[in-house]
């Protein structure tokens, strides 16, 4: 029941965001800093910065377009018992978790708040309920030596490390200072560099560590955390293209940057999971 209720909030969310594309209308608004800043002043992103917009809406087609479809197919192979249909289940409810949570507090308020909280609320419970009903012993068994741990290991170390510096790197400067960052201008506080310094930098080198110790749930959420960084990765690829295009400055460092990792992580995915038995079963109990 909460699956189906998350599928609905974010098809309505990601509809509603995907439609304020087509609203090119903003408005230069100065902020409490002395900042002149433009807003969005149309669409459900009304009152918006127009560089979240530009950057946000393309995440909405790409949970349309990829996560959405990802999310249902990886939600029948899990109630046919499928363990790989599990991991990939476990990792679209991660993802959705991550980017509702970014909706909720980066986006300016608007008629679909209450669908944001509820989303990355449900996907929160959901996917306590699933990892609580995950046989470990199962899965551990229906893994095979050919689980790439070395290179999961680093992959997650690595993407926990570019992410800690990253997010550093733009606090630091600041620290002492009323100014924000230069690539938060317009912002009151940093959502986006506290959701991953506090969620995604402890979630991945939390897997490193576990991987390491052969721990089952290394095993499990190693492939879950690939799934994650191949949606994230895709939806910020997508909104650093639009958002360039918009504005005549594409970030091409950082296009790069996160599609290396978007590609390493589909091809370490795919790897993980042919390691995993093709008949292998984990349903919840």
């Amino acid at each position: 029941m909460f699956t189906v209720l998350i599928v609905l909030l974010s098809l309505a969310a990601s509809l509603a965001g995907a439609l304020s594309y087509g609203h090119d209308r903003y408005r230069n608004v100065t902020t409490a800093r002395g900042e002149t800043v433009e807003v969005q002043d149309a669409g459900v992103y009304q009152y918006s910065l127009r560089t979240l917009a530009r950057g946000g809406i393309p995440w909405d087609f790409v949970r349309l377009f990829v996560g959405i479809p990802v999310f249902v197919a990886s939600f029948v192979l899990y109630l046919l018992g499928s363990l790989r249909g599990a991991v990939v289940f476990i990792g679209s409810l991660a993802s959705f978790l991550y980017q509702y949570l970014l909706w909720t507090f980066d986006w300016a308020y608007n008629a679909y708040f209450l669908v944001y909280v509820g989303a990355f609320a449900l996907s929160l419970c959901t996917l306590g309920m699933v990892l609580a009903g995950m046989d470990l012993s199962r899965v551990r068994a229906d893994i095979s030596e050919r689980f790439p741990v070395l290179t999961a290991t680093s992959f997650s170390f690595a993407v926990g490390g570019l992410l800690l510096f990253k997010c550093l790197g733009e606090i630091i400067p600041s620290i002492g200072t009323s100014a924000m960052p230069a690539n938060s201008t317009g912002y009151y506080t940093m959502v986006d560099q506290a959701l991953d310094l506090g969620l995604l930098v402890p979630l991945f080198i939390l897997v490193g560590i576990l991987l390491l110790k052969r721990n089952t749930l290394g095993y499990l959420l190693s492939a879950s955390t690939l799934v994650l960084a191949m949606t994230v990765g895709l939806s910020v690829v997508a909104g650093e293209l639009t958002l360039g295009l918009s504005t005549g400055h594409v970030n091409t460092a950082g296009i790069a940057v996160f599609a290396f990792f978007l590609i390493s992580a589909l091809g370490l995915l795919i790897k993980v999971l042919s390691s995993v038995r093709p008949n292998a079963i984990a349903k919840a109990e």
